[in-house]
């Protein structure tokens, strides 16, 4: 097995899933949750494969403190376990290495015309600031640690035309994931972009999860559409 993975980006239920499936697989699943909600409880069945951790996306302080918070957490849990090699190559308190950036419609489902501008700065104030946010910290992250693996992915429940403002927050993404792959192309972190728009979400979960684990290599530096052949050739500027 693999060591850990962070979750963080829109919770939802299809993050839900993500984290279900990631824990048949790997030994520890950090999840963000929204620091004004309560923590998501974990069923005492997960032990410590499971640790959900406070973040308020708009804040680059709280991306910042969200990435403190699950090397400290790993620390902990390796120092417990005694250090020494893991699977899949992994050293003890090596810390983060894996991240899952989970990108989302707001939910705004109204006209451009019927929507308040409060409502539409606040949305995406949240939304492309907080992802901008914590993608920059975990890049920054896995450059400094020489080496790291980032997945941006874009999910939405199968809708056929996303509202005005969903679907400028889905074009920032695939517009940020494409920059980043051209931009990192020669850095030692692997950028990944995967986009999903279906009613599945469980089917969606097991497909990302076969590009992130089990295709790891040949899925990196590339973005790739649920239901659409990989491109014989990653992106390149």
């Amino acid at each position: 097995m693999e060591h850990s993975v962070l979750i963080t980006g829109k919770q939802s239920a299809f993050t839900d899933d993500l984290v279900q499936e990631l824990l048949k697989r790997l030994d520890r699943v950090y999840a963000s949750f929204d620091e004004s909600d309560t923590a998501p409880e974990v069923p005492d069945s997960f032990g410590d494969s499971l640790r959900y951790i406070p973040w308020t996306r708009r804040s680059l302080i709280s991306s910042r403190s969200l990435l403190l918070a699950v090397a400290g957490e790993i620390e902990a849990a390796d120092a417990g376990e005694g250090g020494g090699a893991r699977a899949g190559g992994e050293v003890a308190a090596g810390g983060l290495s894996r991240a899952v950036v989970v990108c989302a419609p707001e939910g705004i489902n109204a006209a451009l015309h019927d929507t308040e501008a409060a409502t539409i700065e606040e949305r995406i104030d949240v939304a492309v600031k907080g992802y901008l946010f914590v993608i920059r910290e975990l890049a920054a992250l896995f450059i400094r640690r020489g080496g790291g693996d980032l997945t941006i992915l874009w999910y939405d429940p199968g809708v056929e035309v996303l509202p005005p403002v969903d679907a400028a927050i889905a074009g920032a993404v695939e517009g940020l994931t494409r920059s980043m792959l051209a931009f990192y192309e020669n850095e030692d972190v692997s950028i990944r972009g995967l986009s999903a728009s279906h009613t599945d979400g469980p089917a969606v979960a097991l497909w990302a999860l076969e590009q992130i684990l089990d295709r790891t290599a040949k899925s990196a530096g590339r973005f790739q559409r649920y239901g659409q052949r990989m491109s014989l050739l990653p992106f390149r500027r």
